[in-house]
């Protein structure tokens, strides 16, 4: 079970979410559960409670990223640890990167994600933060 799982995170991660982020912020709001809970890498706490909040608010993440440069995406050190079988945590590492395949940056994440009748969501999203200063 643990294995399949980990094969179908990879799908659900590396090919359909990345792909949405091709798109737009409707697309990517698809993958979310309403509500949704977000802990972003300047350490702000999101919760966004509806399809059109979470498309506006990926709207503007996706902006930002491509106004850095971003072309595309790519994940690594894929974690999945099954919490029942309806739910999962995954983490992974995510590496960006522009046209000419320069890094725009790195991070890594962690998702609550459940399974819904029409497949997996997320339901939490949390970049891994650093301690805080002094």
């Amino acid at each position: 079970m643990a294995k399949a799982l980990e094969v179908e995170m990879s799908d659900f991660f590396g090919r359909q979410y990345n792909e949405a982020w091709q798109f737009d912020g409707d697309e990517i709001a698809r993958f979310y559960c309403v509500p949704t809970v977000t802990v972003r890498g300047d350490g702000s706490i999101h919760c966004l409670q509806s399809r059109e909040e979470l498309a506006r608010f990926f709207q503007g993440v996706l902006d930002t990223y491509k106004g850095q440069g971003l072309a595309s995406t790519t994940l690594h050190d894929l974690r999945v640890v099954p919490i029942g079988d309806r739910s999962a945590l995954v983490s992974m590492t995510w590496n960006a990167v522009d046209a000419d395949g320069r890094p725009i940056r790195e991070w890594r994440q962690s998702y609550n994600l459940v399974r819904l009748a029409d497949g997996w969501r997320i339901l939490v999203s949390t970049f891994h933060l650093s301690a805080a200063p002094g």
